[in-house]
């Protein structure tokens, strides 16, 4: 072999090589950066899923745990919905009075939210204003509700 045409030879074996060293490189950062991304994936996925358990709970109106809902099953047939519906009826336990001919009541379902096997909070209005109520309730073993109101303010 000519002594040029070796030198071509072993620079163009030389650049081959550093070629396929950094696509090797390259491929290891790459698989690297795959397993790290995955990782990170399937922490966010679990995050999304325990957010999501909470959402559907409030979206639900309750943040009853399961032994409390099936405690309360034992007296009322739906306890979320009978409660929501029974404090609906019961204006009189809103301690302020309306505004500009308006009459203060439980107006929206969405508005209501079962705390705990003793406690609701709900929003009232009359139209112009509003406000929170922080109820606690008991439930005769007839599945009669009685409300008691612990707390009231105006928005």
């Amino acid at each position: 072999m000519p002594e040029g045409k070796g030198a071509r030879f072993s620079k163009e074996r030389f650049f081959w090589i550093v070629l396929s060293a950094m696509l090797l490189v390259f491929v290891f950062f790459l698989s690297f950066q795959y397993v790290r991304y995955k990782d990170r994936l399937l922490k966010v996925q679990k995050e999304r899923e325990v957010l999501t358990t909470k959402i559907k709970r409030l979206e639900g109106r309750s943040l009853l745990r399961n032994w409390e809902m099936e405690r309360l099953k034992k007296v009322l047939p739906n306890p979320v919905e009978d409660l929501v519906a029974d404090l609906m009826q019961h204006k009189e336990l809103i301690p302020f009075k309306g505004v500009l001919g308006g009459t203060m009541g439980f107006y929206s379902k969405k508005d209501i939210y079962v705390l705990t096997s003793r406690w609701v909070l709900a929003s009232f209005e009359d139209g112009h204003i509003g406000g929170k109520i922080l109820l606690e309730y008991w439930i005769s073993p007839q599945g009669k509700i009685q409300w008691k109101v612990l707390s009231a303010y105006l928005d």
